[in-house]
């Protein structure tokens, strides 16, 4: 568990300083994950491992093709079940999304921007029940990038703070 907190760790890092997630990290830790899982349990282990990890992604696609979600984030999500089981995967997942929104609402109020996000969420959905499909959310923004840091924040610290919550914060060293 302490090797999943160190890549976390490092991710959330390097997301807060530079924006993104190192693709370069994911992969190691992917990578990494699945060898310690195999040399310390089996290599049945590590095959559900994977299969989990596939699930999350199918799970997660839709936030990611609105743009909620970062290939980053998914990606390093994906490293999780190599570390727990799939339930306490979804609940550190459940975790991480409530303290995303805890984490959102609070810079939302503290940029002044919570009425006009909410706004701009109700004509999002009003838009694509009219619609009757799925598509980017705030497209302004996204295809400007004008406005989107009032409202986007670095995913990988709830991760990192939903995992923490789910485990109990047990570091096995």
């Amino acid at each position: 568990m302490f090797l999943c907190f160190v890549i976390l760790t490092l991710a959330a890092v390097s997301d807060a300083y530079n924006g993104r997630i190192p693709r370069q990290l994911t992969t190691f830790g992917m990578l990494l994950s699945q060898f310690h899982l195999v040399s310390s349990d089996s290599f049945r282990a590590g095959v559900i491992s994977l299969i989990a990890a596939f699930g999350l992604v199918i799970i997660l696609y839709p936030l990611f093709m609105i743009g909620a979600l970062g290939a980053g984030d998914i990606k390093l999500i994906m490293i999780l079940p190599a570390y727990m089981s799939f339930s306490m995967t979804l609940k550190s997942v459940m975790f991480a999304f409530m303290a995303g929104a805890v984490i959102g609402l609070v810079k939302l109020i503290r940029l002044g921007v919570l009425k006009k996000r909410i706004r701009i969420l109700t004509d999002y959905l009003v838009r694509i029940s009219h619609l009757g499909r799925i598509e980017i959310y705030d497209i302004p923004a996204s295809k400007t990038r004008v406005g989107i840091a009032d409202h986007q924040i670095h995913f990988s610290i709830p991760i990192l703070i939903g995992c923490a919550m789910a485990t109990g914060g047990y570091i096995n060293i």
